[in-house]
């Protein structure tokens, strides 16, 4: 997509007070405590172990480690990993 299109895009999604995360597909991230997180927008699992889940974003690569994760569910946009959190990179 265009820079000049990408603008008239922001300025449609800003005038129509479109949240940003929906209007550009940005991840969302909601931790609760060391135990769970709850993942939004991503596109693929790439590797899935009880130390580490690796996911594609549309923006990159977003790794979360710990001990005895395990997702609790996913569907096509969100998931939800329950386990001891020890690290988030994106």
């Amino acid at each position: 997509m265009s820079q000049k299109k990408k603008s008239f895009y922001q300025i449609v999604a800003a005038q129509m007070q479109i949240p940003r995360d929906l209007s550009e597909g940005a991840v969302l991230l909601s931790v609760t405590g060391k135990e769970e997180i709850f993942i939004e927008n991503y596109k693929s699992i790439l590797e899935y172990t009880d130390q580490r889940v690796l996911l594609q974003t549309k923006s990159g690569k977003l790794e979360v480690k710990g001990k005895n994760l395990h997702i609790v569910y996913y569907t096509c946009a969100e998931m939800r990993i329950e386990g001891v959190l020890e690290s988030i990179h994106y």
